[in-house]
């Protein structure tokens, strides 16, 4: 089906083939170049540094296409074909402007991100059973709450209220029940018959309650593993929809990488056991046609052994056949911080889970955050280049984060190298999740 463009049509929303057609008007004699350098930020800034541009040049040696890599990660800033329409007049490449804009067209204001009338054609697994609100009962205390037909605890609404401290939204830190904000709600702290649980009450917006309640309760039903968080109960008879799962004591991987609440440092040995937990739990996943789509170090949580457990499934989906191929949505949903490019285009594939597991990566060895707007380059990934390029300061044994005390630099350099090649631009170059597994890298044998 042939996409219409106007100029406010987001450069993300354009075919590959359009891309493509640009990429032959640019890419010969680099003339690229001269549309890179006039893309601006709101500052007024230059958007692309020097090294950002060479990392582009880079690609045609490699056969790619510089012209298609910038344009896509342009477009994750939601630029308008109007903007690069406006620039490439400029330098006067007129036929790939006519090539978007054949003729003057009218102008329509960009379709907001979040339209409840966007059309979709991902998969919705309608067939997958759904908890059944129970009618009003009698008030029971929580510690005295039943399982029902699925196996769960089916708890009251009001019993949760009890257990959270009506839902205290003050920190835990600061002597309340809130631990954070999830995907789709917010977590709090409760004790159902002395086990410590995490209770997420669901946002209020009714399509995320439908697409939370539809995917969250039966991917808990259906799937388990070690290294998934396990499921409590739910409530769904009150004002909002609850999920509980058991709490996971040390939090989650990127609160304890920054110290959060002064807490110790995690050491080599034990960021190489999350690394593998979640590497296996994300094969588990895949194994079972499932793509998570929202792998990051906040959803990767840690018992009190801290075997790490990956949580929050509100956006994992699942193909209609079964199968791990590429399906295309229209809704890019994600933490862009952790988002392969193909995965900001619209495509599910569990290869996007992989890119996403090579920032987590990169955030053990480092130590960082995955985004920190204080830096040249915010995002970590980005971070890599520096350390490729040898006209920069940043060298691997600087990456590294400090707090550790028994980091060997072979292994370091062995998961540096696997970060980088889960985070290969071309999905078809990264490894599957279970070759990441398999490789014994981040497998090692602890010591003391």
């Amino acid at each position: 089906m042939n996409m219409q463009i106007t100029s406010s049509t987001y450069i993300r929303k354009l075919n590959f083939s359009i891309l493509r057609k640009l990429s032959d008007f640019l890419d010969p004699d680099d003339r690229w170049k001269e549309v890179i350098v006039l893309i601006m930020k709101p500052s007024g800034e230059p958007r692309y540094t020097q090294i950002e541009v060479r990392r582009f040049a880079s690609l045609a040696k490699q056969g790619e296409s510089p012209t298609i890599d910038f344009l896509t990660n342009w477009g994750t800033t939601n630029a308008t074909v109007g903007e690069l329409v406006d620039i490439l007049k400029s330098n006067k490449l007129l036929a790939a402007a006519a090539l978007l804009l054949p003729e003057p067209a009218s102008e329509v204001l960009p379709q907001a991100e979040n339209d409840r009338n966007t059309p979709t054609i991902e998969f919705e697994p309608q067939s997958w059973p759904l908890p059944v609100c129970p009618n009003p009962q009698p008030e029971k205390p929580a510690e005295t709450a039943e399982p029902d037909s699925t196996g769960y605890l089916s708890f009251l609404y009001h019993e949760l209220m009890d257990i959270t401290g009506n839902f205290d939204d003050r920190p835990t830190s600061e002597g309340g029940n809130r631990l954070g904000e999830g995907g789709f709600g917010t977590v709090y702290k409760g004790f159902v018959n002395n086990l410590p649980v995490a209770v997420k009450k669901l946002s209020p917006e009714e399509d995320i309650l439908a697409d939370e309640l539809r995917l969250q309760f039966p991917f808990s039903l259906f799937l388990k593993h070690p290294n998934l968080v396990d499921m409590v109960g739910f409530s769904c008879d009150g004002q909002y929809p609850c999920l509980v799962y058991v709490l996971m004591d040390n939090g989650s991987v990127l609160d304890r990488l920054a110290c959060m609440e002064e807490s110790p440092p995690l050491s080599w040995s034990t960021r190489c056991l999350i690394a593998t937990g979640s590497a296996r739990g994300l094969d588990y996943l895949h194994n079972n046609h499932h793509v998570h789509r929202d792998i990051k170090s906040g959803n990767i949580l840690l018992d009190d052994q801290f075997v790490a457990k990956i949580s929050d499934f509100g956006l994992t989906r699942a193909s209609p056949t079964r199968s791990s191929v590429t399906m295309q949505t229209e809704r890019i949903v994600g933490t862009r911080a952790y988002m392969a490019p193909e995965a900001l285009r619209g495509e599910i594939t569990p290869k996007s889970d992989v890119f996403s597991f090579g920032v987590v990566l990169l955030e053990i060895i480092s130590g960082l955050p995955p985004v920190d707007e204080n830096r040249e380059m915010p995002c970590l990934m980005e971070l890599r280049y520096e350390i490729e390029d040898e006209d920069e300061d940043l060298t691997l044994e600087g990456f590294v984060d400090k707090k550790m005390r028994d980091a060997g630099m072979a292994q370091v350099e062995r998961t540096y190298t696997l970060a980088c090649q889960c985070l290969e631009d071309r999905k078809v170059k990264r490894p599957t999740i279970k070759q990441v597994h398999f490789i014994p890298i981040i497998q090692i044998k602890i010591w003391i």
